[in-house]
């Protein structure tokens, strides 16, 4: 009897080790599961999910993980080649189409000049120029999105004075602050220096600028200011509807703050968010009251 139990309890420890290495290894393998599809979130990660215990489920799991990681994979790059592919496409549409208008729109300032139309033929020949003019600017802005969405050329880096540039930008913006009486608020601070690429620093003040000169209703402002260690650029301008604008969707192409407005793409905010991301700043937008925002934070 005593042997038979010491039998017994022998069996049970051996069948409760088993159990217990199993529920281990099982343990230890999800950890490594864990950790193994948190590298693979690393794009150039390629090692496939390897295991040590030889379970079959175990086994199986990890065969179709690295199956579905594969096709992934290949998806991805498929898609990235086909999205590169689109952007030369547009490049090449947008570069034929803005060469016509060029001349076209060239034709037509000579025809303005001679002041051989008057009255009616006056009226139409403004027209045709200011579509003309629109259809540029909207090529204009296609070839150049297509170019920064693909990488385009590298960033030049190196010192400039923001503030210098800034000032410049806002000079600029006289006439139709004037023109329309607009009420402008400017306190630059002196002597910031950053170091970046100076035609992305050119373009998004252009886009800023432009997105302001559209749609402020009565008042401007532009603000470059230290924040501790950063540097914080904000440009801001009053809207005729403000509650008609959702901040969240400014940044996103063809998004357009009012639709009625006659000008604009809807691309200017995009390539500003664009080019912010490939120099590593951030940028936001809010609306408080009727007043419009967007920052920098360099």
């Amino acid at each position: 009897m005593e042997i038979l139990l010491g039998t017994v309890c022998v069996c049970l420890f051996v069948i409760l080790a088993v159990v217990l290495w199993k529920y281990i290894s099982m343990k230890l393998n999800i950890r490594h599961f864990s950790r193994e599809l948190e590298k693979m979130k690393d794009s150039g990660y390629r090692q496939p999910v390897k295991v040590s215990d030889f379970d079959r489920d175990i086994v199986e799991l990890a065969v179709k993980v690295n199956e579905h990681t594969d096709i992934q994979r290949r998806l991805g790059a498929e898609y990235e080649k086909s999205k590169k592919q689109l952007g030369t496409v547009i490049s090449g549409i947008s570069h034929d189409f803005r060469t016509p208008l060029t001349a076209s729109l060239g034709y037509l300032q000579m025809i303005e000049k001679s002041g051989e139309l008057s009255g009616k033929n006056a009226e139409y020949l403004a027209v045709a120029m200011q579509k003309n003019r629109c259809l540029k600017e909207l090529s204009d802005e296609f070839f150049e999105l297509t170019k920064i969405e693909n990488g385009g050329e590298e960033p030049d880096i190196s010192e400039v004075n923001l503030s210098n540039v800034l000032t410049e930008a806002l000079l600029e913006q006289h006439s139709w602050i004037a023109q329309r009486n607009i009420s402008a608020g400017i306190e630059v601070a002196d002597g910031i220096v950053i170091r970046t690429d100076r035609r992305y620093l050119t373009r998004i003040l252009d886009n800023l600028m432009s997105n302001a000169q559209k749609y402020a209703a009565d008042s401007f402002s532009a603000v470059l200011e230290r924040d501790g260690d950063r540097i914080r650029l904000r440009v801001s301008n009053t809207l005729e509807d403000a509650e008609a604008v959702d901040a969240d969707r400014v940044f996103e192409p063809f998004y357009r703050m009012d639709a009625r407005t006659a000008g604009g793409s809807g691309l200017g905010l995009y390539v500003v968010k664009l080019l912010c991301e490939r120099l590593g700043w951030n940028v936001s937008a809010s609306i408080s009251s009727d007043v419009f925002t967007v920052e920098i934070l360099i």
